[in-house]
């Protein structure tokens, strides 16, 4: 029962639109049509700011902030050497020390660790 009386409200609601529309007056149903024309051409232009466009970019725009903030964050600090381990090293006479430059890099790195 109830979907006759969809179908037939339906009905008298269409009916009833038909017969306002058949009586408006030649400027009116000018305007109407043309207010129509326009409404269709919007929607076969793609917009800029739609809601695909919108995402795309904020998703961007998150992907850049992060690679920068973890590109500014994750920069090793620079260590330096103290000129007073520098003196150590140059005062002591074991010169084989010297020449293993690893090594030395190694110890300096350990001292600094610690």
């Amino acid at each position: 029962m109830n979907h006759d009386n969809e179908k037939t409200t339906r009905k008298t609601v269409l009916d009833a639109l038909n017969q306002s529309v058949e009586h408006l007056d030649a400027p009116t149903l000018s305007r109407l049509n043309q207010a129509r024309q326009h409404a269709l051409s919007q929607t076969n232009r793609p917009r800029l700011l739609g809601t695909q466009w919108l995402k795309a970019a904020t998703f961007a725009l998150v992907v850049i902030t992060v690679i920068n903030g973890w590109m500014f964050f994750a920069t090793p600090d620079v260590q330096h050497v103290h000129s007073d381990d520098l003196e150590l090293l140059i005062a002591n006479e074991d010169f084989e020390l010297m020449q293993d430059l690893d090594f030395v890099t190694w110890m300096i790195e350990e001292e600094h660790a610690s």
